[in-house]
């Protein structure tokens, strides 16, 4: 029997999820992931404690084309995941698998959420191909960079104070007082995300 997780009842049996990646660069169709984090949330945007998240390092096709300034940035060690972390294919067919136990009702899928979803989905495309992204994940994402720029818009249209000066997860974060204690991996950003969504939906001139 497929199950209804307790996540937002207007997504009608489909899965609200974090989701982020850690890249060997910024450029699609070029640059690989090489770290994968898709985190089931529920109606609270919290992470869903009897689902296991997605979160796996990935073995890249092409180490020659890594831009030295991805690493500074999240860490991952090179030869770590030349040794030990699963090929491509292989990191496809570990996300199939986990989709599948999770065993959502017919024709539902995971709806994302992420910071930067141009970005985040772009990759995402490259990695699974249109077809398999379009079985696995609703179009309508949720993005919280997104959010922050929209409630920047109200702002101004009502006459007050720009909020957010800069709308990266790190500085909304900082802003907010959300503690990211591994920021750049992508399971810590993954629950930075939801908690920076729950906190902007709630979101007041002059409250946080």
């Amino acid at each position: 029997m497929s199950k209804v997780y307790p996540g937002l009842p207007h997504l009608t049996g489909s899965l609200m999820a974090a989701i982020d990646f850690e890249t060997t660069g910024r450029r699609p169709g070029y640059s690989e992931i090489i770290q994968i984090s898709i985190l089931p949330l529920d109606a609270e945007f919290f992470p869903l404690k009897e689902v296991r998240p997605f979160y796996i390092n990935v073995k890249p096709a092409h180490p020659e084309r890594v831009e030295s300034g991805a690493f500074n940035v999240h860490g991952i060690d090179m030869d770590m995941l030349l040794l030990h972390a699963p090929e491509q294919d292989r990191a496809v067919d570990l996300l199939c698998e986990w989709f599948n136990r999770l065993d959502l009702p017919q024709n539902k899928v995971i709806v994302p959420l992420a910071h930067n979803w141009a970005f985040e989905s772009s990759f995402l495309k490259g990695w699974l191909g249109p077809d398999m992204v379009d079985q696995m994940f609703h179009s309508h994402a949720r993005d919280s960079m997104l959010l922050a720029i929209a409630l920047n818009d109200r702002a101004f249209f009502l006459g007050e104070k720009i909020p957010f000066s800069k709308v990266s997860l790190t500085a909304l974060c900082a802003q907010l007082g959300i503690v990211n204690d591994h920021a750049h991996d992508a399971l810590a950003d993954c629950k930075a995300t939801a908690e920076l969504y729950r906190r902007l939906l709630r979101f007041q001139a002059g409250v946080s």
